[in-house]
């Protein structure tokens, strides 16, 4: 058994000996997992399917309804009655669709850039195959020289995709890589586990191969995995640490603002949940399933998605053309698209990152060696959204006097910006991303293209 695997094990409460229970003979995940769990979401997904059906049905018995009476010459008040029942009923087809389509993985879509007010053509490469993840370079058809950066995206449940906005403004200004996280139910079990310090070890895997000119820029979850490497990269051999690391809304240090994420951990009796919310997978593997994440992000705000949906509703019985319908589906064909993540990793994480707070208590373990934030002596950026309920202002921010190696450390929040608007929409456009790509550029050390943008200065971080 590996010490990966062995990190996992203490990450379900168990002994360094006793976790060898949770592994077979091949080093598979076997710990808790409901074995009801994947043909109980099957059965209410059929189910759910037979609705939508039912409801396609009353639509189409309007619409006939509809045509006869114009045929046969109804009056106006009952051909506008008719037309007013169709109304609804597309809406009802619609909104079902909504809730029981299979969301898959969304497309990067990013075709082009505007560079020096040119549109440029952008291919999007897969540089880098491992077993839980692809590195994707978007290259840019472009003389423009400039930085580096690695976005290491969150393997919190949704796909990289979820990004897009980030990897859309820095593509003017930055040559930019991805990492992109495969749903563990599409990896086959013979591939091995992945847990914490795997995501770790392809994140240093990632740095290494691109070189210490990137900057690496880590967001919410990713931030806790991209500080265990690049400590250790620090640590082992100064020399092949990035240019800068931005550190992104991330559960640094979960106790310094708590949310319900937080206390959900707090309360959590991890083995339990464990054998109510692990699935196995078709191909064996155990997980923690995408639609089960899906359920805990919708009850973490349950109000605002409601909301989301009334309106959408409205707009089509009143108009299928209003611009808003585009707006709203585009946002939920993302965010119902979700990832499995492996039950190792999930365990992992929960135990060690938000129950033990291990990486803030100076106690987190990456290989069987303590992780050492001081050690990092590359410039670090720290940033936060004032109204974030996920990784609340603190989390991010008070963990940065960890980094005492570094003479450089800075901080900015966004006022008036949540957790996804940390990273995009108009505050991340406007006032964030030209914070952190004028410090990548004020640390270059080649000669790049001058700026396309307007950079803003970012404070140093004070404690």
């Amino acid at each position: 058994m590996t010490t990966t695997d062995r990190t996992a094990g203490e990450g379900l409460g168990l002994t360094r000996d006793a976790s060898a229970t949770l592994w077979g003979a091949t080093d598979r995940y076997s710990g808790p997992y409901n074995p009801w769990l994947e043909p109980t979401h099957y059965i209410g997904t059929l189910m759910m399917s037979f609705a939508s059906v039912g409801v396609g049905l009353q639509r189409d018995w309007l619409r006939v309804q509809r045509d006869l009476g114009r045929l046969y010459g109804q009056p106006l008040p009952v051909q506008q009655f008719s037309s007013w029942l169709g109304r609804i009923a597309d809406a009802n087809v619609s909104l079902m669709d909504q809730l029981t389509r299979e969301y898959t993985k969304p497309e990067f879509g990013l075709d082009t850039t505007r560079i020096d007010g040119k549109e440029v053509a952008v291919t999007e490469r897969i540089v880098e195959a491992r077993p839980f993840c692809n590195l994707i370079h978007f290259d840019r058809d472009t003389d423009r020289k400039d930085p580096i950066v690695l976005l290491i995206a969150p393997q919190s449940g949704h796909y990289a995709t979820l990004l897009r906005p980030t990897v859309e403004r820095l593509l003017p200004e930055a040559e930019v890589y991805i990492t992109d996280w495969i749903s563990a139910r599409e990896v086959a079990p013979e591939e091995g586990t992945f847990d914490l310090d795997t995501y770790a070890d392809d994140v240093r895997h990632f740095v290494t191969m691109l070189g210490p000119k990137t900057n690496v820029l880590a967001i919410c979850q990713s931030t806790v995995p991209s500080v265990m490497a690049i400590s250790r990269l620090a640590e082992d051999d100064p020399a092949t640490q990035p240019a800068t690391l931005t550190v992104m809304a991330g559960p640094l240090d979960p106790a310094a603002a708590p949310t319900d994420v937080t206390e959900l951990a707090d309360r959590m009796h991890l083995p339990t949940y464990l054998q109510t919310f692990i699935a196995r997978a078709p191909n064996g593997r155990r997980v923690y399933p995408g639609y089960v994440q899906l359920m805990s992000f919708i009850a973490m705000n349950p109000q605002n998605h409601f909301s989301s949906h009334r309106d959408l509703y409205r707009y089509q019985v009143a108009d299928d053309t209003h611009p808003e319908i585009e707006r709203i589906e585009r946002f939920y064909r993302e965010y119902f698209a979700v990832a499995d993540l492996t039950a190792e990793f999930y365990a992992d994480t929960v135990k060690r990152v938000f129950i033990e707070k291990q990486l803030a208590a100076g106690t987190m373990e990456y290989g069987g060696r303590l992780v050492r934030p001081e050690a990092i002596t590359c410039p670090i950026i720290g940033i936060e959204g004032s109204n974030d309920d996920i990784s609340a202002p603190g989390q991010t921010r008070d963990f940065l006097a960890k980094f005492t190696g570094s003479d450089d450390v800075s901080f900015y929040e966004q006022e008036g910006a949540g957790h996804y608007g940390v990273f995009a929409g108009g505050h991340w456009r406007g006032d964030i991303a030209p914070r952190v790509l004028g410090k990548i550029h004020a640390y270059a050390t080649e000669d790049y293209s001058p700026p396309q943008y307007p950079h803003i200065p970012i404070a140093p971080y004070e404690g």
